[in-house]
């Protein structure tokens, strides 16, 4: 697979000196811990499923959720109405990028070039996400008005 192809299809990046989790944005020496064992991630997590009713009062209740956490997330990205043939998924990025610095983000699927219409992505600070929002929604990109938002917690 030459280079370009490889580009082509590329359709996840994290940053590989980002030191803290993607997910809960954890810096701290002693709780350091990578994705795939984040107490916060309730896909993959050690402790299991937790039903939708118990995340929603964890994220009600501030004492459940350490508001360090809560800073984090929001840093989150959401991107919806992508166009459905989307042969280069990294040019999404690239239009967020000019923002500021991304620590990840990830354009949703089904098969290369299928789209599956949003993506998600991280940015390293709080106010390059409200710009790219603020400057970005309604933005038309290959003939769609993207609707961009705060990724919020399931509940």
């Amino acid at each position: 697979m030459d280079a370009s192809a490889r580009a082509a299809a590329i359709n996840f990046w994290k940053d590989p000196n980002a030191e803290s989790c993607c997910i809960c944005g954890e810096e701290d020496a002693g709780e350091k811990h990578g994705e795939f064992s984040c107490p916060y991630d309730y896909l993959v997590s050690s402790v299991g499923y937790v039903p939708c009713k118990a995340r929603l009062a964890a994220w009600r209740d501030d004492r459940d959720v350490p508001s360090g956490h809560r800073a984090f997330l929001r840093r989150f990205v959401r991107v919806t109405n992508l166009p459905e043939h989307c042969p280069r998924p990294a040019r999404i990025a690239e239009l967020f990028a000019r923002f500021g610095p991304l620590r990840m983000w990830h354009v949703a699927m089904d098969a290369p070039a299928v789209c599956k219409g949003f993506a998600c992505l991280v940015f390293e600070r709080r106010e390059d996400a409200e710009k790219a929002i603020d400057e970005l929604n309604c933005y038309c990109f290959d003939g769609h008005s993207l609707r961009i938002d705060w990724f919020y917690p399931s509940a």
